[in-house]
């Protein structure tokens, strides 16, 4: 029983997610942008309690195999890293071209670089 309270800890339930293009809109709108050469990052405070965050992944980065691959990794660094940002805040991580050939370490690097940059880590 002692495992599952702590795996909890690290799941992706709906009130962490960015769905619908209006909220998308929002915060890219209204957000400001950290840039790194394989990824951009708009965060939004809000008011609430706990962090949302969206994918972002381009057609022009491949065939849908490639692009689910690519969000995947994604969702999973910010799982493992979500007890690390501040509470309140919106996210959309955008991918570019690059991430394509990365690794999962890389990926984990680029978020809490452009995590650090917009202050968001605790």
């Amino acid at each position: 029983m002692h495992n599952l309270k702590k795996a909890r800890k690290f799941s992706f339930g709906k009130v962490n997610r960015i769905k619908s293009k209006n909220a998308f809109q929002l915060v890219y709108q209204t957000g400001r942008s950290v840039v790194d050469s394989m990824s951009v990052m708009y965060v939004l405070p809000n008011e609430e309690q706990n962090i949302k965050i969206g994918f972002a992944v381009g057609k022009k980065m491949g065939t849908a195999v490639t692009r689910n691959r690519v969000k995947r990794l994604m969702r999973e660094v910010f799982r493992h890293r979500r007890e690390e940002l501040k509470n309140g805040v919106e996210i959309i991580w955008v991918a570019r071209k690059k991430l394509i050939a990365a690794d999962i370490y890389t990926y984990d690097r680029i978020f809490m670089r452009l995590a650090k940059r917009a202050g968001i880590l605790k």
